[in-house]
C-alpha cells in the first residue's frame, strides 16, 4: 500500500513519492523506518526541515539528531539509485550529473531540490523511447523509426507505461506487440475491402488508423518511409474509398490537395475530399498525426463511361496534424459530394480548436518546399514543373498557343505528372505531326525519371513524389 506522505516535510515527501514509483518493497520499508511519530507534527522525517534545507549556514543550526537522520536518509537515497541501475558504474551520465556525486558527502543536506532533480533525470531516462523498432508481420520484418511511434507512447496514460529500469525493454516489447497486431489488422482490412468483404469491418477511427499503419508498412517493405506526405493507393473500383465513406466519424471538407480533381465526378457525386479524426494514444496515427485526409484520384480516361473507375483510379490518403471539421466548403457543395448512404458526423467539442490549429498549420506551410525534410507529397516535382513551363514557353514561341493551352489546361500544376501526361496525349492527338511535341515528351519523360529515380510505383500513375502502393503490394 502506498505510504501516506501527508504528514512528511516537503524534502522527504518528494523522496517517498519517488520511491513508491521506482523502488522495491524492502527499500520502501527502510524509508518508512527512517521516520518517527511526533506528537505535534505527525509522522515525518528526522532530517533537515524545509526551513533549513537550502539555507546558507543551515549546517550550524541543525541538531545532532537531524544531522544523523539526514546522513542516513541521504545514504539510503544514493543506495536506492545505485541499486536501481544495478551498480554505481551503470548510473547514466544524466542521472550522475543530477546527483552531483562529488557534492554528496557526509554532512551535505538532502534537499528537495536535489531529490527532484535526480527524480526527473531518472524518469527521463527510464521513459526513453527506443530509436528504432523491428516489427515482424507475416514473416517479414520492417524497421520503424522513433518518429513513427513516439507520440503513441507520449499520449499513453502514465498508468499504462512501464516503469523502472526494466521498463525500457518492456516498453519496446509492448510497442512491437502492439504495432504487429495493429498492422496485421490493417492488412486484413485492406485485403478484405478490396475483395468485396468490407462489411466484415466497421470503419471506426481505430480500424482506419490501423489501415494507415498497414500502408506505412507496405511502403517500408519497398524501402520507402514518410515523415510527412501522402499515399496513393491503387483502387480501380473505388472499394477502399467507399469503405472509408461508411465511417461514423467521417466528414466532408475543403482542401488544397487534389485541386485539379475536385471538380470532377466519381461514383455519381462531386469529388470533394473527406476527413476522419483519430484520437492520439496507443491506437493513434503514426508521427503524432490526428486526422486522416482522403479522396479519390479518378481514372481521367474513364470519367464519362465509368464515372472515374478504371485501372488508374487511386485512393489519395494523407495523415495530418489537425482535423478540419470547420472549413470553407459550402453546405450545397457538401450535399453534392455525399456518396450513397454516407452520413457525415455532427460537430463535436474540440472541433473548432482543431480546425483553427489546422488553419495555422496550413499558413505555416505556404511556400515551403514540398520535399523538405524528406516529405513525400503529391505536388508536381521540381524538375517536371520546370520542364512543363519550358514546354509551354517553347510552344508559344513556336506559334502553337493552341497546343500550349491544351498542355496547360485543367489546372495541371495542381494535378501533377499524371494529369500532365494526359494533357500531353491530348495535344499529340490534336496534332500528331508536331515534332516539337516529340521533343517536349522526351524532356518531360527525362525529368519525370530523374525525380522518380529509386521511387516505387508505376510512373504513369504518379502525381509527385508520393508513396505509391500498387495492387501487387497489397496481395
Amino acid at each position: 500500500m502506498p505510504t501516506n506522505v501527508s504528514g512528511y516535510n516537503p524534502v522527504f515527501r518528494s523522496f517517498v513519492q519517488f520511491a513508491q514509483t521506482n523502488l522495491d518493497a524492502g527499500e520502501k520499508k527502510a524509508i518508512a523506518n527512517a521516520t518517527v511519530q511526533t506528537p505535534l507534527d505527525g509522522r515525518k522525517i528526522l532530517a533537515i526541515s524545509a526551513s533549513k534545507g537550502d539555507r546558507v549556514g543551515a549546517i550550524f543550526t541543525r541538531t545532532a539528531g537531524e544531522q544523523r537522520a539526514n546522513d542516513a536518509t541521504r545514504t539510503l537515497f544514493l543506495r536506492s539509485v545505485v541499486n536501481l541501475f544495478g551498480g554505481a558504474s551503470k548510473i547514466p551520465a544524466s542521472v550522475r550529473e543530477a546527483l552531483n556525486l562529488e557534492d554528496f558527502g557526509c554532512g551535505k543536506p538532502l534537499t528537495a531540490r536535489r531529490i527532484m532533480a535526480v527524480k526527473e533525470a531518472i524518469d527521463a531516462h527510464l521513459s526513453a523511447v527506443p530509436d528504432t523498432l523491428d516489427v515482424t508481420v507475416e514473416g517479414q520484418t520492417v524497421t520503424f523509426e522513433k518518429w513513427h511511434y513516439e507520440r503513441m507512447v507520449d499520449a499513453m496514460p502514465e498508468s499504462e507505461r512501464p516503469r523502472g529500469l526494466a521498463g525500457r525493454a518492456q516498453l519496446a516489447t509492448q510497442l512491437q506487440t502492439l504495432l504487429a497486431s495493429r498492422i496485421a489488422n490493417g492488412l486484413t482490412i485492406l485485403r478484405d475491402v478490396r475483395a468485396g468483404n468490407g462489411n466484415l469491418h466497421r470503419a471506426t477511427a481505430e480500424n482506419v488508423s490501423d489501415l494507415t499503419l498497414a500502408l506505412h508498412t507496405l511502403g517500408l517493405r519497398n524501402g520507402e518511409k514518410m515523415p510527412n506526405g501522402s499515399f496513393s493507393v491503387a483502387d480501380p473500383d473505388g472499394k477502399l474509398a467507399k469503405w472509408l465513406d461508411t465511417s461514423p466519424d467521417v466528414y466532408l471538407r475543403s482542401s488544397s490537395h487534389l485541386e485539379a480533381y475536385q471538380k470532377m465526378k466519381v461514383d455519381g457525386h462531386a469529388n470533394m475530399l473527406r476527413g476522419i479524426d483519430v484520437p492520439e494514444g496507443r491506437h493513434g496515427l503514426m508521427a503524432g498525426m490526428r486526422t486522416v485526409h482522403y479522396g479519390t484520384i479518378p481514372d481521367i480516361n474513364h470519367l464519362e463511361d465509368a464515372d472515374g473507375c478504371g485501372p488508374k483510379r487511386r485512393l489519395f490518403l494523407k495523415c495530418e496534424s489537425h482535423g478540419a471539421f470547420h472549413n470553407t466548403a459550402w453546405d450545397k457543395d457538401m450535399q453534392a459530394a455525399l456518396s450513397p448512404g454516407m452520413r457525415p458526423r455532427e460537430a463535436r467539442d474540440g472541433d473548432w480548436a482543431e480546425s483553427l490549429r489546422h488553419a495555422f498549420s496550413f499558413i505555416e506551410t505556404r511556400g515551403v518546399d514540398p520535399t523538405q525534410g524528406g516529405a513525400r507529397k503529391e505536388h508536381m516535382t521540381r524538375n517536371v514543373k520546370e520542364a512543363y513551363k519550358k514546354a509551354v514557353d517553347d510552344l508559344k514561341a513556336a506559334g502553337r498557343k493552341d497546343l500550349a493551352d491544351i498542355l496547360a489546361s485543367r489546372n495541371v500544376e495542381k494535378g501533377g505528372a499524371m494529369l500532365l501526361l494526359d494533357n500531353l496525349n491530348k495535344a499529340v492527338a490534336a496534332d500528331p505531326d508536331c515534332r516539337l511535341l516529340d521533343t517536349i515528351a522526351q524532356d518531360l519523360l527525362r525529368a519525370a525519371q530523374q525525380d522518380a529515380a529509386g521511387l516505387h510505383g508505376a510512373p504513369d500513375n504518379r502525381l509527385g513524389n508520393e508513396i505509391m502502393i500498387e495492387v501487387q503490394d497489397m496481395a
